[in-house]
């Protein structure tokens, strides 16, 4: 068997070099199989991290809250309109399938 000459037995293989991006997802992936195994110690670093997550947030402004408020309201308004005239005419056909069954 043939050992190429890059790797010598028991070496690792020569390694591609890596951007700054994948090294830092590497190092955050190590990181978090580290966090797992950590007890007490990986409940306090996730609470830290959501911290920092609710931080890093883009949080609305009051005019943002307001439309999505007013969009979220109209939404409302006309589901139930479309609701409610499903039940007006439903409501007697029921009725009157009923009174069939009875009789």
């Amino acid at each position: 068997m043939a050992i190429d000459d890059e790797t010598a037995a028991g070496d690792q293989p020569a390694r591609t070099p890596r951007s700054d991006a994948a090294a830092r997802r590497a190092a955050r992936a190590t990181a978090s199989e580290r966090e797992v195994s950590g007890g007490s110690r990986g409940l306090i670093q996730f609470m830290r991290e959501c911290v920092a997550e609710l931080r890093r947030v883009a949080w609305p402004d009051r005019a943002h809250l307001w439309q999505a408020t007013l969009v979220v309201i109209v939404a409302v308004v006309i589901v139930g309109t479309y609701l409610y005239a499903l039940d007006s005419v439903f409501k007697p056909l029921a009725g009157w399938i009923a009174e069939k069954q009875a009789s």
